[in-house]
C-alpha cells in the first residue's frame, strides 16, 4: 500500500475512534431520560456543559498542538478520554456526571487540532481539500459505527456503553498512534539532516497573522452556525426518533439509536464529493458550494418541522438528507478552509480557534433545544434550526459573492 494512502487510512481510523467516547453519551440520552429521572431539560444542560467545555477545550489544545506536535496531542486526548469515560459509567450524581461528561470532552478537543497538524506536515496544499474530505469522512464513519455498536450494546443497560467503548478507543486508537510514531521519527530526521526542521510559532506570532485574514474571521462566524445545526442533530436525533417511535406504538430504543446514524452516514457521501469538487474550485473557492447545499438544509426541516412526520422512518430520512448536505459545507470549515487559512504556520491554532468557535455555539444547543422541545414541542425546535440554517445559507452567500468580487477587480460581480 502506499505509504500516504496508509497514513491517510491510519488518520481516519484514528479519529473515527473518537466517536467511541462521543456518540456514547447520546446512545444513553433515551435511557437516561426513561429511566433516570432526566428530562430533556436536564439532558441538554449536561449536554450544553460538556459541549461549552469542549469549546475551551479547542483554544487550548489547538494551542498547544503547534507546541507538542499533532501526534502527541493525539495521544494525551485519547489517554484523557477514555479514563472519563470509563469513569462516567461508574457515577450516579448528576453533578458528578456532568463532571466527567465535561473533562471527557475537553481530552476530545485535542483529536481534530492534532489530526489537522499532521496533515499540513505530510500532505502537499494542492490535495488539502480533498484529503481533509476523506478525513472529514472520519468522524461521520465513526458516529456510524459507535452508534450502531452502541445499539447493540445498550442492551445490557447504559452504564455497559461506558465500559465497552473505552476499551475498544484504547485499543484503535492506541494501535494508530503506534503507526503514527513510526512515521513521524522518519520524517523529522530525514527534516533534520536536509536542516529543514520546522520553527515552532509562538501564539504572539499565530494570533495576529490570523487577525488580519478576513476570511477567518468569516469562518468564525460560519463555524458558530454549522457547529450549532450540527451539535443539534447529533444530541437530539435519538431521543426524536424514540419519541415518534413511541407515539406509533413502538418501544425500541436500540432501533431509535441505530436509525439515529443515519445522519453522519449521510455525511460520508457529502464530505468525499464537495472536498473532491472544492479542489478543483481551488483555494478561497469552496463557498458557493456552501450556499446551495445549506439552502436545501433549510426546505428539508421545514418538512421536519411541518410537513406532518408521524413515523421513525420518514423522519429518519430526512435526517438523513439533513446530513448529506449540511456535512459537506461542515467538513470544508473544519478542514481545508483552515488549512486555507493558516497554512502550516499555526495550523493546530486556526483550527482549534475555528472549531472552539463553533462549539461555543454548538453548546447552546442541549439546553435550549431540550427546554423548548419540554415546553413546546419538537415543532418549535426545528423552527429555530430552520432559523440557524437560513442564517448560514445567507452568510455563506455574502462570502461566496465577495469572493467573486475580489477576484474580479473593477468588475461587476457575476450573477
Amino acid at each position: 500500500m502506499n505509504a500516504k494512502v496508509f497514513l491517510l487510512f491510519t488518520l481516519l481510523v484514528c479519529y473515527g475512534s473518537f466517536y467511541l467516547c462521543r456518540a456514547n453519551l447520546e446512545a444513553a440520552g433515551p435511557l437516561l431520560i426513561a429511566h433516570e429521572g432526566f428530562t430533556k431539560t436536564s439532558f441538554g444542560e449536561l449536554s450544553t456543559i460538556a459541549t461549552f467545555v469542549y469549546a475551551v477545550g479547542k483554544f487550548v489544545m489547538g494551542a498547544t498542538g503547534d507546541l507538542l506536535g499533532g501526534r502527541r496531542l493525539l495521544a494525551v486526548a485519547i489517554g484523557g478520554s477514555v479514563v472519563c469515560s470509563l469513569a462516567f459509567g461508574m457515577q450516579h450524581a448528576f453533578v458528578m456526571l456532568v463532571l466527567c461528561a465535561s473533562v471527557n470532552r475537553f481530552f476530545q478537543s485535542g483529536g481534530w487540532s492534532g489530526l489537522v497538524h499532521v496533515v499540513s506536515r505530510r500532505f502537499e496544499p494542492a490535495r488539502h481539500g480533498a484529503v481533509m474530505g476523506v478525513l472529514s469522512t472520519s468522524y461521520e464513519l465513526g458516529n456510524v459505527a459507535a452508534l450502531n455498536l452502541s445499539g447493540l450494546v445498550v442492551h445490557w443497560g447504559w452504564r455497559m456503553l461506558f465500559v465497552v467503548n473505552p476499551l475498544l478507543f484504547a485499543a484503535v486508537g492506541g494501535g494508530a498512534l503506534l503507526v503514527l510514531r513510526g512515521g513521524e521519527k522518519e520524517r523529522e530526521q530525514k527534516a533534520k539532516a536536509a536542516g529543514e526542521e520546522e520553527p515552532k510559532l509562538p501564539l504572539s506570532v499565530i494570533l495576529p497573522q490570523l487577525a488580519r485574514n478576513g476570511a477567518f474571521w468569516v469562518a468564525l462566524v460560519m463555524s458558530a452556525l454549522l457547529t450549532f445545526l450540527r451539535i443539534s442533530f447529533l444530541t437530539w436525533t435519538p431521543t426524536y426518533l424514540y419519541e415518534v417511535s413511541q407515539a406509533a406504538g413502538h418501544e425500541e430504543v436500540s432501533a431509535a439509536i441505530v436509525k439515529s446514524s443515519i445522519f453522519p452516514a449521510s455525511g460520508v457521501v457529502a464530505a468525499l464529493t464537495v472536498g473532491a469538487i472544492s479542489d478543483r474550485l481551488g483555494k478561497g473557492r469552496r463557498a458557493p458550494i456552501m450556499v446551495a447545499s445549506l439552502a436545501v438544509v433549510v426546505v428539508l426541516v421545514l418538512v421536519l418541522g411541518h410537513g406532518g412526520v408521524h413515523d421513525a422512518t420518514t423522519a429518519a430520512f430526512l435526517i438523513g438528507g439533513v446530513g448529506l448536505f449540511l456535512l459537506g459545507p461542515y467538513s470544508l470549515l473544519a478542514g481545508a478552509v483552515a488549512l486555507d487559512i493558516a497554512g502550516k504556520r499555526g495550523t493546530a491554532t486556526a483550527t482549534g480557534i475555528i472549531d472552539g468557535a463553533g462549539y461555543l455555539a454548538g453548546a447552546l444547543s442541549g439546553f435550549l433545544l431540550g427546554t423548548v422541545a419540554d415546553r413546546a414541542g419538537w415543532s418549535a425546535v426545528f423552527d429555530l434550526v430552520t432559523g440557524a440554517a437560513l442564517l448560514a445559507t445567507l452568510v455563506s452567500g455574502a462570502w461566496a459573492w465577495a469572493t467573486v468580487a475580489r477576484r474580479s477587480p473593477g468588475s461587476a460581480p457575476a450573477r
